[in-house]
Parts: C-alpha cells; sequence; structure tokens
C-alpha cells in the first residue's frame, strides 16, 4: 500500500466511525476527494492530492454563500496565524475557504487535521463582520 492509499484508508475508517456523512468522490483525478452534506448552509470538502516529486496534500475546504463576499472575510485569513495554509477563493457567486498541510508537516490523523482546520475556518467565518 503506497502512503496516500494509507491515508485515503485511514479518513475513511475515521470517517465511517465519527463523521458517516462524508461520501467518496469516486471520479475525483487528483487523488482522492470527500464531500460533505451534513449543513444545508455549507457545503465541505476534504481532499488528499499528491502530484509527482511532491508530498502528499491534505486539504480541508468549506464552500460559503454569496453574502460572505460582502465581509472582511478576506483580511481575516491574511491576519489568520496559523499551522495551515489558508486561502480564499472567489467561485461564481459563492467563497471557498481552504486549509492545506503537507504530510511532512502533519502531526495528527487525517480526521483530525480536518476538525482543527474546520475549527480555524469557522473562528474566521464568524470573525468576518459584514459590510
Amino acid at each position: 500500500m503506497n502512503l496516500i492509499a494509507y491515508y485515503r484508508q485511514q479518513f475513511i475508517e475515521l470517517s465511517d466511525q465519527f463523521e458517516p456523512h462524508w461520501k467518496e468522490e469516486r471520479d475525483y483525478q487528483f487523488g482522492f476527494r470527500w464531500t460533505s452534506t451534513a449543513h444545508s448552509t455549507y457545503r465541505e470538502f476534504f481532499q488528499l492530492t499528491q502530484f509527482p516529486q511532491e508530498p502528499i496534500y491534505l486539504i480541508y475546504a468549506i464552500l460559503l454563500p454569496e453574502s460572505f463576499k460582502h465581509t472582511n472575510i478576506g483580511d481575516a485569513v491574511k491576519s489568520l496565524s496559523s499551522p495551515y495554509e489558508m486561502s480564499i477563493y472567489y467561485v461564481r457567486d459563492k467563497l471557498l475557504l481552504t486549509a492545506c498541510i503537507s504530510t511532512e508537516r502533519l502531526q495528527q490523523t487525517s480526521l483530525g487535521f480536518l476538525n482543527q482546520a474546520r475549527g480555524e475556518i469557522i473562528d474566521v467565518v464568524f470573525s468576518a463582520i459584514h459590510m
């Protein structure tokens, strides 16, 4: 079993036990990807991605509604001190907030990363001031 398959299996086992709402997207082409539809307002993603000559990256992302485009959330992301690489993307009428870490720097399980990254992103989301 290669390393990315190990992390996939770990996430499957942990999410089945603690967060069974994650569904794997079988047609994802850049590693492995799961989507959560546990919340009607937000859509969550978890990815394991690896490119040639690169380590594996774990990525947690949340898709926010258009109303967050009218906040200072970009400033909140820029000023955040985090062990993760945090990014914000404008996607049509929504915002995509991501947290990313390589397995070389990972210090917890895949689900542990997801929950810690989710916590940091939630803090940013709820500290955003509507303009």
